[in-house]
């Protein structure tokens, strides 16, 4: 579960979970733009992290879906 944690760049608590978005941005197929809510310092952040394991599923498919960058076929 290491891989859905990242550090809230405005206090410094590593309990940020990736799962709880409020929004993403995929910036390529391996990186998107996060924003998530911090309870320690009582703030929506933004940071950039590798997506988890566990989202790329549902994140290739919505990409599919729209026919956006990760989730469109090159030929």
């Amino acid at each position: 579960m290491e891989d859905v944690l990242v550090k809230c760049p405005n206090c410094g608590v590593k309990d940020l979970d990736l799962r709880t978005y409020t929004s993403l941005m995929a910036l390529s197929n391996t990186q998107a733009l996060f924003t998530v809510y911090c309870h320690h310092c009582d703030q929506a952040v933004s940071v950039v992290a590798t997506i988890p394991a566990v989202l790329y599923p549902d994140i290739f498919q919505a990409a599919s879906e729209v026919g956006a960058g990760m989730g469109r076929k090159v030929e």
